[in-house]
């Protein structure tokens, strides 16, 4: 039977996978979504932009929650929150909506990382001695 630990390890992998396969699918379905809601490129520059803007602006903050309430809480939260916005992404009817989306997704996902690694570093201490867990 698997230790606890290790399935928390992997949904923690799952979750940061996931997360990345988000930011990267959005910069391929790019030249799609321009040309089906007509985006000039300065327009989806602005939605690109938000959302890093966004997501750095809220990496701290995202992890002080974490802190506070914990990462299992505000893991389940992030995963929610950016599910939601992932689905609004695909439901934008035009440039406002996608950018009012897309900065919310940059808040949403923001957490993911600083969090995850906060339950490593508390699933996984550093070992007592070579290959020891305390």
């Amino acid at each position: 039977m698997m230790k606890t630990r290790y399935k928390v390890l992997l949904y923690l992998f799952l979750v940061s996978t996931i997360s990345y396969l988000d930011r990267v699918c959005l910069s391929v379905a790019g030249p799609s979504i321009q040309s089906h809601l007509g985006l000039r490129p300065d327009q989806w520059g602005w939605v690109v932009g938000s959302f890093v803007l966004t997501y750095a602006l809220c990496a701290m903050p995202t992890a002080s929650l974490g802190d506070r309430y914990g990462a299992r809480k505000v893991l389940t939260l992030i995963v929610l929150w950016w599910s939601a916005f992932t689905f609004l992404t695909g439901a934008a009817i035009g440039f406002r909506m996608l950018l009012v989306t897309s900065l919310l997704f940059g808040i949403g996902e923001s957490g993911a990382y600083p969090n995850a690694t906060g339950a490593i570093s508390r699933w996984f201490p550093k070992p007592s001695a070579p290959g020891r867990w305390e």
